[in-house]
């Protein structure tokens, strides 16, 4: 991650930008004014880079969180990034929220052992992988016992005062720190193909007529 770089946190209920020099956090706004993130994204990302001095050219990169989270967050988010990435040749690095949890568990733990990483999505209904030093399991959502029965012996990391470490919400530097570890996309048919991540099978709604 060299340069300077953005990120976009569109999957929750506040809005958040964070600016990076070299993948290091300088400079974040949050608009905690729920479900307006289509009115203040365009906005308050010119206002950080005049914060910093900086020309929309001068951007190298992207962090995108991909969730899973608000599905029309996610699309206001990911539409923007892609707008900016093919106009301006920035790379993008797409962070699941599985991810920034995952890692934040490892800081805690010392990175060892197995990390069970999750949301509650409804009560008692979880969206949760299982990270292991081999291999993460693939992610899935479940009732809160059905997890219980699989990852008892874990470090639970999510959004439940049964955790071991309880995650409120997501601060953007937090998605800046995950980004370290993914892979960005580079190709305009990568970024042109990158998609967001949902608690459930996404199908778009049909319209007769």
């Amino acid at each position: 991650m060299v340069g300077w770089g953005l990120v976009i946190e569109t999957a929750g209920k506040d809005l958040q930008l964070g600016l990076l020099s070299d993948g290091k956090p300088v400079e974040g706004i949050l608009w905690d004014e729920p479900n307006q993130h289509s009115e203040k994204l365009v906005v308050y990302v010119q206002q950080l880079l005049q914060k910093a001095a900086l020309d929309w050219k001068e951007v190298r990169y992207a962090v995108y969180h991909q969730g899973p989270g608000s599905h029309t967050g996610l699309r206001i988010g990911l539409a923007a990034i892609k707008a900016w990435a093919l106009s301006l040749n920035w790379a993008v690095y797409p962070v699941p929220l599985m991810r920034v949890l995952y890692e934040r568990g490892r800081l805690e733990n010392g990175n060892s052992g197995e990390i069970f990483t999750f949301w509650e999505t409804r009560t008692d209904l979880w969206y949760g992988q299982l990270w292991s030093e081999k291999a993460p399991s693939q992610a899935a959502l479940l009732s809160r016992s059905e997890w219980e029965k699989r990852v008892a012996q874990a470090l639970w990391v999510g959004n439940h005062p049964s955790a071991h470490y309880y995650v409120e919400k997501l601060p953007w530097s937090w998605i800046a720190h995950a980004a370290r570890t993914v892979q960005p996309l580079t190709t305009k048919e990568s970024i042109i193909g990158l998609v967001p991540l949902y608690f459930r099978e996404f199908i778009p709604t049909q319209r007769k007529g």
